[in-house]
């Protein structure tokens, strides 16, 4: 840990908030995304925000919110599985990720 009072001990996070925030992350991507614009953009930037602010909080306290997500993230999966519709959380983590288009492969090229 860099010493206190520095700039880089000002940015640096504990694992444990780091944590948090991937799995604030992993449970909003098993609930559907929300149709307004703003409000889909405020719940992409909330576990991120989440995250830098809990990250000076007493570590039971992120401890907690971190099992909480993971029992609710395993209880939503396992309703969902009893009621019909198995959720694909890597499939939606991985739609989530932007797609990089590479410059050769153009529609209609190599015809």
């Amino acid at each position: 840990m860099p010493a206190q009072g520095t700039l880089l001990h000002s940015v640096t996070l504990p694992a444990l908030a780091i944590a948090l925030g991937i799995s604030m992350w992993m449970q909003q991507r098993l609930n559907p995304a929300p149709t307004d614009a703003a409000q889909k953009m405020i719940f992409a930037w909330m576990p991120w925000i989440f995250m830098f602010m809990l990250g000076g909080f007493a570590s039971g306290l992120v401890l907690y919110w971190i099992t909480n997500n993971v029992i609710t993230i395993l209880q939503q999966y396992t309703i969902m599985s009893m009621h019909g519709h198995r959720p694909d959380l890597f499939g939606n983590i991985k739609s989530s990720m932007p797609t990089r288009k590479r410059p050769g492969n153009k529609p209609g090229a190599g015809k």
